[in-house]
């Protein structure tokens, strides 16, 4: 499995690249960043202080890799739920 990068600005956390997880880290108020959208995301995302400061960085990376499968599955089920209500709303216009 590869690495999934992530950077750490003040009390945020960004995993990612092209869709991203926010964490905040303090008051765990966290998004998913998908094509420029922010989605909040309510799930709880906790690292020990050990693993902020880089000391295991085996399982920092095991974590961050986890949370951001996650967040990555999330964001995958709301744009299929997305383009199923278009389809829906669609198909009902062209019946009536």
């Amino acid at each position: 499995m590869e690495n999934v990068k992530f950077v750490k600005n003040g009390d945020k956390l960004i995993i990612g690249d092209d869709t991203q997880l926010i964490v905040d880290l303090k008051n765990q108020r966290n998004y998913i960043k998908v094509q420029g959208q922010l989605i909040p995301y309510y799930r709880k995302v906790l690292f020990s202080d050990d693993l902020l400061e880089g000391k295991r960085e085996q399982v920092m990376n095991t974590a961050v890799r986890y949370y951001y499968h996650q967040a990555c599955e999330v964001a995958k089920g709301l744009e299929l739920a997305k383009n199923y209500r278009q389809r829906v709303n669609t198909t009902v216009r062209e019946i009536m």
